[in-house]
Formats: structure tokens, sequence, C-alpha cells
């Protein structure tokens, strides 16, 4: 009987603060929120999107699910709760690819060995089956064996991260984070990446976190997305419901690329009122830069529904969640 959960990933009322101590002498330190009662669910072999600016919060989310950081809340991979007892466990669960492949690899290791020594960690194999299985990893990514003894230096950007991707499949995990990793590379590579992330996808059994600032990347590769804005979950659903009929308007906001140019700039430009920013202090955190804001958003909103209540005939899995009062719906 496979008591294994449907659940991969569930994180529930995630909070995360520093301390910031200001930068003058007699400046006071004050605790900054970066992630607000966030709360997801991964399915098992699901690729699933988080997707925002820089600054929201998006890989700080990542960190607390591989137990980097503190964190207050929950956070369950295939119903195991982090904590620190069962960290080694936990990590055999959880693995990540990161944005910069150069400074995730040893400059003195062989990529077998890099390959390895997620086994090693983990006291599995013997040296021969060790090295057997990086042999078998690199022509998983689309390397050959003439790769296994260079070094990282000898590679390429591209074929960096895709010793990064093997070196984090090797340990067969339940769950891979990717933090941005196709954003250091050329369009092209980074292409090629998405496909390779797509094709191992299909052929092992996975779930993906995939975190990102492209919405449009997130879209191509993902079964659902998520949303965030100031360590917040602001529209949560199925790929193709939120690409194609996004409600929030910061959604819209990434799919037009506004985020890409300054702050003051997009207000300016939507003619927001700088007002605002202090006066929904405790209200929707997008406030400041939504040209729908009302009275009403003052007070923060809930995640809520905005599909009918019985699913579609095409899409009886849909799902479709925002963090407005007033959501955009297209004509």
């Amino acid at each position: 009987m496979d008591n294994k959960c449907e659940e991969i990933l569930e994180v529930s009322h995630v909070t995360n603060r520093y301390r910031d101590s200001g930068s003058g002498f007699l400046s006071r330190s004050k605790m900054t929120r970066v992630l607000n009662d966030v709360s997801l669910t991964i399915h098992r072999d699901e690729i699933f999107g988080l997707v925002g600016e820089s600054g929201c919060g998006k890989s700080t989310l990542g960190r607390a699910v591989l137990g980097l950081i503190p964190f207050e809340g929950t956070i369950r991979v295939d119903g195991m709760e982090y904590s620190a007892k069962n960290r080694q466990e936990f990590t055999r669960s959880v693995q990540a690819v990161f944005q910069d492949p150069l400074s995730s690899l040893n400059p003195r290791r062989t990529i077998a060995a890099t390959l390895e020594e997620p086994l090693l960690t983990h006291g599995i194999g013997t040296k021969e089956t060790r090295r057997q299985k990086a042999l078998e990893m690199l022509e998983l990514v689309g390397l050959d064996a003439s790769y296994a003894d260079r070094l990282p230096r000898e590679l390429s950007g591209g074929q960096r991260q895709r010793v990064c991707i093997g070196a984090a499949l090797m340990i067969d995990p339940d769950l891979v984070i990717a933090d941005e990793a196709t954003s250091a590379l050329d369009v092209s590579v980074g292409a090629q990446i998405l496909n390779l992330f797509q094709e191992i996808h299909d052929r092992k059994d996975f779930a993906m976190l995939f975190i990102s600032h492209n919405l449009n990347v997130v879209y191509y590769l993902c079964d659902r997305i998520a949303v965030m804005y100031r360590g917040s979950i602001v529209e949560q659903g199925d790929a193709e419901s939120l690409y194609n009929d996004p409600q929030h308007p910061y959604t819209r906001m990434l799919l037009s690329a506004v985020p890409e140019i300054e702050e003051a700039d997009a207000m300016s430009r939507y003619g927001f009122d700088e007002t605002r920013r202090e006066s929904a202090a405790e209200g929707c955190d997008f406030y400041h830069r939504c040209p729908y804001a009302t009275e009403a958003c003052r007070k923060m909103p809930d995640l809520v529904s905005v599909l009918p209540e019985q699913p579609t005939e095409k899409n009886p899995q849909a799902e479709h969640f925002v963090r407005c009062w007033n959501p955009v719906r297209n004509a």
C-alpha cells in the first residue's frame, strides 16, 4: 500500500522576520517582515511556480523550505515536519538548484566527485556504484562521460547548471527547489535548461518549486503558479487560468513588465497617489501602486476563489485565488 502524501510540500502560515539595525549611529533596530503568513501546497509530481519581483520574499521562502533560515509556522515535506533533529533526513528529501552554477560548484572537485558527494554524505552505495550513478546522471542531464573528470572552469555556464541539476537529483529527492535557475544564463541556454527540467521531470518521480521573477518563464514550465508581493501570496491558480485571466493588478503589472522600471516611474505613469503609501499601512501592500485602489483596500483582503463554484469540463482541477477587494476581470 502506498502511504505517500498527495501533497509533497505543505507550507502553513509561515512568517519570517529579520532585525534591521539601521544605518545611523543613534538609529534603533527594528524587525522587518520578509514573509507574511504564507501558505501553499505542492502536489506530488507537480511543477509549481513562485513568481514576483526582486525582494518580494520568494527566495526567502525557498531557503525556509530548505531549512536554511529560521521561520514561524509549519513546513512539511511528504508529511514530515522540519526540525533540527531531523535535518539530515529532511535535506535528503529536499534539494536545490541555485542561480549561479559557478558559485555552487567546488572549483577543485571534478564533476564526478561533485555528483558523488550527496551519495557520500548520506552513506549511499559503494565507490563503484557511486561512480556508475554519476555517469548515468551525466547522461540524464545531457552530458557525456567525458565530462566526469573535468573541472567546473572547463565547462560553460549552461553545462555547469546541468551538473548542478544532476547533483540535486543524485539522491532522488521528493522535492527540488529551482531558485532563479535560468536567470544567470543567456536566453537560448536558459530555454535549453527549461526544456531539460521538463524532460527530467517527465522521467523521474519528484515535485519542483520553480522560483523566478519572470512570469512568462514560469507559465511555460509550471502546472500551477503563485504570485508573491511583499511577502504575501496575492494570486494563485493553475497556469492557464492565472496567465490568461490575471485577477490581481500586480499580476498584470508582471505580465506587462512594469516592475522592471523604477517604482517612482511606475507610480507617475499610472497616476498613483504617493500619500497612499502610509494611509494603507495595515491594508493591502499593493495599495500605493494600484490604479483600482478604494477605501476597502485599507484592510488586508483574504485569498479567495474567483472561479465558479463548479469546475468546468475542460479543466476539472482548475483553481484560481486572489487577494484583492477589486479583482480585475476580463470582459
